[in-house]
């Protein structure tokens, strides 16, 4: 019997540029990459309280990256807020290439006396 595969093609994984983006920020295995689109809106009233208008400006995506870190230094060294990072890539319409971005907090988990992980959260801003 021949096999049939019917349905939705679907692929999964992180994205090969973003994942060795965050291969150059800090040293181990990307586990998660979450991309959030932001700013901030002013909305416009008329006389009787009723939106009319809005106003969507300071463009702001968030970038948050954790890693499992394969140890090959026994120290590990987290980057600073407001580090400047560079991205390469196009993620799911959010051209990271564009602008500046900068680290906003880095975290850096240890399970006993070992390093596990480290979470890193960028600002990116893309009309900067």
């Amino acid at each position: 019997m021949a096999v049939q595969i019917s349905g939705t093609q679907v692929s999964w994984g992180i994205p090969s540029a973003l994942k060795t983006d965050s291969d150059s920020i800090i040293e181990g295995i990307v586990q998660d990459i979450k991309i959030s689109v932001g700013g901030n809106t002013n909305e416009i009233q008329d006389e009787d309280g009723d939106y009319v208008s809005r106003v969507d400006h300071g463009a702001k995506n968030t970038v948050t990256i954790q890693t499992l870190l394969v140890i090959t230094d026994p120290v590990q060294v987290l980057p600073a807020k407001g580090d400047a990072v560079t991205f390469t890539a196009t993620a799911d319409g959010v051209d990271l290439t564009a602008g500046k971005a900068f680290i906003e907090s880095a975290e850096i988990t240890y399970k006993g006396v070992d390093t596990t992980g480290v979470s890193l959260t960028v600002v990116h801003y893309p009309l900067m």
